[in-house]
């Protein structure tokens, strides 16, 4: 029983290790993609006039005075 037990407890530390494997690599991927296609995308604030004019929030649109 004991022979079981220690097997069991042995399956699961290796099956542990091999997720936190999985996630670092997971986690380094993710940092490399954003890492390398940051510079892509415009990543400064959106003006509120940017955000009116991109869902339609303008005064021509919405028949209100400015």
């Amino acid at each position: 029983m004991s022979d079981a037990l220690t097997r069991a407890m042995r399956e699961r530390l290796d099956r542990l290790h091999a997720e936190r494997q999985a996630e670092g690599s997971y986690v380094a991927r993710v940092r490399s993609f954003l890492r390398d296609n940051a510079a892509r995308f415009d990543r400064r604030p959106v003006t509120k006039a940017e955000w009116d004019e991109a869902v339609g929030d303008t005064p021509d649109e919405t028949g209100l005075d400015k």
